[in-house]
């Protein structure tokens, strides 16, 4: 693969006022994430909530959405640092016209697949991916966002799912990969992400929270971040990794911090697989 530059956005994404530690996730993460991965381009999306929180997300998704189109055509490899998962459905929207036959890795410890018709809390960020896999369940929020196919989709862990969500899953042609402490499918990931071009999209609250705990929906019996780590750099050999985001940390829960120097080392070796 030839040497690709990498851009960094910072763009904390956050819809509602309960979850506004995230906000200040990408600015926590991105000393350390500078200084390791040595980004050509480093960008901070604006987002000005005051008292319109859903307003300030759309504008800061479009906004990020025009910066990643612009970096991916000019040949970068992008990565965001982000808050709440909501930021998919911008990144995706300036992908996806720009790489159309682009896959989705989704690593969460949820689905994030709820409809209007089965969520239990109307949160934006548990119906995100479905929304950009079709459902268009938040059109105002994400108006004019660009869909991706289920079938070039895989949702890897999704421990922690609704009921309503878990039929949503069953129905849908997504591809689902067991990511877990119990089974921890690497080749499974490996063998969707093979020779194809990849968005990676990480939650952190996949791993497990006796290790990760700064994050807003811990969910038990997670994978460790050595597995983490080997996954998503084991994705840099096989597949063509246009570009990556990091989400769910909550730095209002780390107070000393310690979760950013760890992100940023484990990235940092996909960085050289991806780039070198």
């Amino acid at each position: 693969m030839a040497a690709r530059p990498l851009h960094l956005f910072e763009a904390g994404v956050v819809t509602e006022t309960r979850f506004a530690g995230m906000a200040a996730a990408p600015g926590t993460l991105s000393e350390h994430f500078v200084r390791r991965l040595g980004p050509e381009k480093h960008v901070r999306v604006p987002y000005h909530p005051r008292d319109r929180w859903v307003t300030a997300a759309r504008e800061a998704c479009r906004t990020l959405g025009d910066a990643i189109g612009s970096s991916l055509r000019a040949g970068a490899t992008c990565a965001v640092l982000g808050g709440e998962c909501t930021l998919v459905a911008g990144t995706l929207a300036g992908a996806i016209p720009v790489e159309s036959d682009l896959a989705l890795l989704y690593f969460d410890a949820h689905g994030d697949f709820n409809t209007l018709a089965t969520t239990p809390s109307h949160y934006v960020g548990g119906m995100c991916l479905a929304h950009v896999c079709g459902r268009s369940v938040a059109p105002l929020l994400w108006p004019g966002s660009h869909k991706i196919a289920e079938d070039r989709v895989a949702l890897v862990g999704g421990r922690a799912l609704d009921p309503g969500e878990r039929t949503n899953l069953d129905r849908s042609k997504l591809t689902r990969i067991r990511f877990d402490a119990e089974q921890a499918d690497t080749a499974g990931i490996i063998a969707f992400a093979r020779k194809r071009k990849i968005w990676l999209h990480v939650d952190i609250d996949v791993v497990d929270p006796a290790e990760v705990g700064a994050v807003v929906f811990p969910a038990a019996g997670g994978v460790s971040l050595a597995q983490l780590g080997e996954a998503i750099t084991s994705l840099g050999s096989v597949s063509d990794i246009r570009g990556f985001e990091i989400c769910g940390y909550d730095p209002t829960l780390d107070p000393k911090p310690t979760l950013p120097r760890v992100l940023a080392d484990l990235f940092s070796a996909l960085r050289a697989k991806v780039l070198a």
